[in-house]
């Protein structure tokens, strides 16, 4: 199923069909209230940057390659990992990558992180026909660190794919500019589920398609988890993320609970999307 055939080509609502209303939720653009149900829209300036943005780049919302987020009041688009590799293949100047490095000095790198702690850094380099040499993206641990379950779970793989989306974002600037993966936004907080819960709007109005600030923030268990559910993919990693948070007692907050059952009505959506295609 095309991007195209899949999502609405208007961001009026009034002339979506039930099977694009679905869809439009899956990407993350319907939010829900948890205490009262009600669900609601994202601005249509959102939602109109989001389908360009779709348009734009070929993404799949179904494939969980491109969808959005609203994040404390602001709204970003956001892209998974391989999605930003299947734009720098298609692109046609996308010649392969380096191995990821990681650090705990920044003088020697390794190429498999086996320490009990967190690497200090990694590094990724991307080829780019007409480059001189390779890309290098690196990403410091401090700074994308978010303490949720799988930056604690597996530190080096999180920051090794923040330091990919660096190099692919700045060897492909065209193609990527304005859009970051979900490990790099990890710290800026958690995902609200309705925009009626955001927070005071910032004194000078962002575009609705432009990425907040890394603003760090506290870190917040029930944030943590609510992420680590929300960017699961598929049933089996959400039933294994619920499996943790019920061994380690997190599974009884009400908020993550609603979490858990509104990203698996999404799974089950775009599941039945992939069926149809």
């Amino acid at each position: 199923m095309g991007t195209e055939l899949a999502l609405p080509k208007t961001g009026d609502v009034q002339e979506w069909n039930d099977q694009e209303r679905a869809l439009v939720e899956a990407a993350g653009l319907i939010t829900t209230d948890n205490r009262t149900g009600r669900q609601e829209l994202a601005p249509r300036a959102t939602v109109e940057a989001y389908l360009a943005h779709c348009r734009r780049t070929g993404l799949d919302p179904i494939a969980r390659q491109i969808y959005a987020i609203c994040r404390k009041g602001r709204w970003n688009i956001q892209v998974s990992i391989d999605g930003a590799r299947l734009v720098a293949e298609r692109s046609g100047g996308y010649e392969g990558q380096t191995p990821a490095q990681w650090t705990a000095d920044g003088r020697e790198w390794v190429d498999v992180w086996l320490a009990k702690d967190a690497p200090a850094a990694a590094r990724v380099g991307v080829y780019r026909a007409g480059f001189r040499e390779a890309v290098y993206g690196v990403a410091r641990f401090s700074e994308y660190n978010a303490g949720g379950p799988m930056w604690q779970k597996m530190p080096a793989t999180m920051i090794a794919k923040c330091a990919e989306m660096l190099a692919l974002r700045k060897a492909f600037p065209q193609d990527l500019s304005g859009l970051y993966s979900t490990e790099e936004m990890d710290q800026a907080g958690q995902p609200q589920q309705s925009a009626r819960e955001a927070a005071p709007a910032p004194r000078e109005a962002a575009p609705a398609d432009a990425v907040i600030d890394a603003e760090v923030i506290e870190d917040d268990p029930t944030a943590a988890w609510i992420q680590a559910i929300h960017d699961a993919g598929t049933r089996d990693e959400l039933m294994a993320i619920w499996k943790d948070a019920s061994e380690k007692g997190a599974a009884k907050s009400p908020d993550i609970k609603a979490a858990f059952a509104d990203r698996g009505k999404a799974i089950a959506i775009e599941a039945a999307g992939s069926e149809a295609a």
